[in-house]
C-alpha cells in the first residue's frame, strides 16, 4: 500500500540527513546507505558502544533504521530530530506507534522481501522435527562408542501431512506454496483478519487450495504440523497455550515463525515435556536477544529445536531488504511517496 507522505517540516534533504543503525548491518547496506545520507551512524554491539554514544545517536539522529531493536517511547523522547523510522522487515511491535504518531514521525516497513528466506526456513526447521535431526546430531557427537541404530530413531516424512497455517501473509503465502507443490501437503487455514478472496482465483497473486476455518478449535485437532505467521498484536498475543495444545495430536508439531509473546513458552514446554504434541521448534522467543536463561526451560528438551530469529537472515535477503528500508527513508526525508507506511 501507498500512502502520500507529506515533506518534514524541516525540509531536510535525505543526502543531509543523519540516520542511526541501532544493529550491525551487512556491509553492501551500510554502503548504500553511505551514498544515500548524510551521516551513518552504527551501532555495533561487538564493540561494546557505551551508553553515551549511544544516546547521542539517538539525540542527533533524523531517522533510524531499526529491525527488532525495542524502540519504546523512553527511549524514542531521546530522539530531538525524529522524522522517519524504517523497519528491516515486517513486524513493528517493538516501536511505540502511538507515540510515533503523535509527534509525527513517520514508521513504515518492508513486506514480503523477506518471504522467502523465512519460508525456507519454515520448512527446514518442519523436516528437523519430523527426522529428529537436532537431537540424532547432538547424540552421535555426544555418545562415546554408544551405537545409535537408525531403527530405533524413525523420523516421519512430510508428504502429504496436513499442515495448519496461521496468517495468510506473504510469508504464509510462500511457505504454503512450498508444502502443497513440493510435498502435496493439504492447506488448512486460521486467519479471521484475512479477506475471503485471499489464495482464491480472485486474488491477485493467484489460487492456493486450502480449507479455511472459522476458529483453533476447528482446525487443531485436525493437524500434523502447525506453523505460525501471524503478527503480534492484542488479539495474537497467547493465541497459543496450554488451552489450544491439548487439542492437537500427539504425533503433531508446531513451528512458530511470528513472535515470541503468540505462543506462551511456559505451556508449549509443558506440552512437549508431557507429551500432548510430539516436538517443536521457534526462530522467535519473548526474550530477544534469546539466551538459554530466558528460554523457560525449552532450551533443555531434546525434542524442541531453537534458532535466534534468523528466518529473514540470509545474505540475499538482508541485502534487498536494507536497500528498500533505506530507500523509504530516504523517500520521506525527499517529500516522495513511501510504500507501506504504518503510521
Amino acid at each position: 500500500m501507498i500512502l502520500p507522505t507529506p515533506p518534514p517540516e524541516s525540509n531536510l534533504p535525505s543526502s543531509s540527513a543523519t540516520v542511526y543503525f541501532p544493529n550491525p548491518v551487512h556491509p553492501d547496506a551500510l554502503a548504500y546507505a553511505s551514498g544515500k545520507f548524510g551521516k551513518v551512524i552504527v551501532h555495533d554491539h561487538r564493540d561494546c558502544a557505551d551508553a553515551c554514544d549511544v544516546q547521542e545517536a539517538l539525540r542527533i539522529a533524523d531517522g533510524i533504521v531499526n529491525r527488532a531493536n525495542p524502540l519504546p517511547q523512553g527511549i524514542l523522547e531521546q530522539c530531538e530530530n525524529l522524522k522517519g523510522i524504517s523497519v528491516v522487515g515486517v513486524g513493528y511491535d517493538s516501536i511505540d506507534i502511538p507515540y510515533c504518531r503523535g509527534r509525527q514521525i513517520s514508521v513504515f516497513n518492508c513486506p514480503g522481501i523477506n518471504s522467502t528466506s523465512v519460508s525456507e526456513l519454515t520448512l527446514t526447521l518442519t523436516l528437523c522435527l519430523l527426522r529428529k535431526i537436532t537431537h540424532l546430531n547432538n547424540r552421535l557427537k555426544a555418545c562415546g562408542e554408544e551405537r545409535v541404530l537408525a531403527i530405533n530413531n524413525l523420523g516421519r516424512q512430510l508428504r502429504g501431512k496436513k499442515v495448519g497455517m496461521i496468517g495468510m501473509g506473504n510469508t504464509a503465502r510462500k511457505t504454503g506454496e512450498l508444502f502443497h507443490h513440493a510435498f502435496q501437503c493439504p492447506l488448512h487455514i486460521y486467519s479471521p483478519t484475512s479477506p475471503p478472496t485471499r489464495w482464491t482465483s480472485l486474488d491477485p497473486s493467484g489460487p492456493l487450495p486450502h480449507t479455511l476455518h472459522s476458529s483453533l478449535d476447528d482446525l487443531l485437532p485436525k493437524i500434523d504440523i502447525l506453523t505460525i505467521h501471524c503478527p503480534l498484536t492484542p488479539l495474537t498475543h497467547n493465541l497459543i497455550t496450554q488451552t489450544q495444545l491439548r487439542l492437537m495430536k500427539p504425533t503433531a508439531i508446531l513451528v512458530n515463525m511470528s513472535r515470541g509473546y503468540v505462543v506462551n513458552e511456559q505451556d508449549l514446554c509443558k506440552a512437549l515435556k508431557e507429551g500432548w504434541i510430539a516436538s517443536a521448534a521457534s526462530d522467535v522467543f519473548q526474550v530477544e536477544p534469546c539466551r538459554k536463561s530466558c528460554m523457560n526451560g525449552l532450551a533443555e528438551l531434546d525434542n524442541f529445536v531453537a534458532t535466534p530469529h534468523i528466518g529473514g537472515s540470509t545474505v540475499e535477503a538482508q541485502i534487498e531488504i536494507c536497500k528498500c528500508a533505506i530507500d523509504q527513508l530516504a523517500n520521506c526525508f525527499d517529500g516522495h511517496q513511501v510504500e507501506n507506511r504504518v503510521c
